[in-house]
């Protein structure tokens, strides 16, 4: 081999070895991107002059011809009660204490979550959860460049403090989160599910998209809010029910 081909050869293994370094350099850093996202949703301020939320909204599943009202709480510091009334099936409730996570419904009766179930709570339940701070985290890095639902967006890499693992997708255009993906546990395993996040309005000063649609299993749920408000909240929405303490006993 002569010197030149060497060099040439040497020249293209370099390459090939600074090239994942390269795009990486290309990309906005995971904590500047959860910065900007933070700011155009509102900021910490905003969300600190709320101690708690009631949103009602619906959600459908179009292949299923199904749809069903929905109403969601939340008070600080960590605390949320979902109720949802499906028409035929009846009514599905799931809540979270800070201690206890929880799910009652028609098919399986009543069920103290545990497991990847109760991570996945846990990480969902703080109140201020839709800021994306940096301490909630073991890590986050910008993976790539991607396009979710038109849109083009910087895919960030996410790893729990509870050790489970989601990826964030911040939009080129405007900073606001564009996509998530992330595993969720059911009776079937574990489904990776795609979300969408759409029509962001400000309630209270906060950003929040108005309409998120979930892919999973080829299968899509819209979900729609109708209304958020704030603070008006009895703190007795946040009890664990009577079947969930009976199976505490």
């Amino acid at each position: 081999m002569s010197a030149t081909r060497r060099t040439g050869t040497r020249l293209l293994a370099l390459a090939l070895l600074l090239a994942p370094a390269a795009v990486s350099a290309q990309l906005p850093a995971a904590a500047d991107l959860m910065a900007a996202y933070n700011k155009a949703i509102g900021g910490e301020a905003a969300f600190a002059k709320h101690q708690a939320m009631h949103m009602t909204g619906s959600f459908a599943i179009a292949s299923m011809g199904m749809s069903a009202g929905m109403e969601v709480f939340s008070a600080r510091p960590n605390k949320m009660f979902t109720i949802t009334n499906i028409p035929g099936l009846g009514e599905m409730r799931q809540g979270y204490d800070g201690e206890t996570a929880w799910c009652i419904d028609p098919m399986r009766g009543a069920r103290i979550l545990e497991g990847p179930e109760l991570a996945m709570i846990k990480d969902q339940a703080g109140f201020d959860s839709d800021l994306r701070v940096m301490s909630r985290f073991k890590s986050a890095e910008t993976v790539e460049k991607a396009t979710f639902g038109g849109q083009e967006c910087y895919k960030v890499k996410l790893v729990w403090l509870s050790g489970r693992e989601s990826f964030d997708c911040y939009g080129t255009a405007n900073g606001l989160l564009v996509a998530r993906i992330e595993s969720q546990e059911s009776d079937m395993g574990k489904i990776e599910a795609v979300t969408l996040l759409q029509d962001y309005t400000d309630f209270g000063g906060i950003l929040v998209a108005k309409k998120t649609v979930v892919t999973a299993m080829g299968m899509e749920q819209v979900l729609s809010i109708d209304k958020i408000e704030f603070d008006a909240v009895d703190p007795a929405k946040f009890e664990l029910p009577a079947e969930i303490k009976a199976l505490k006993k």
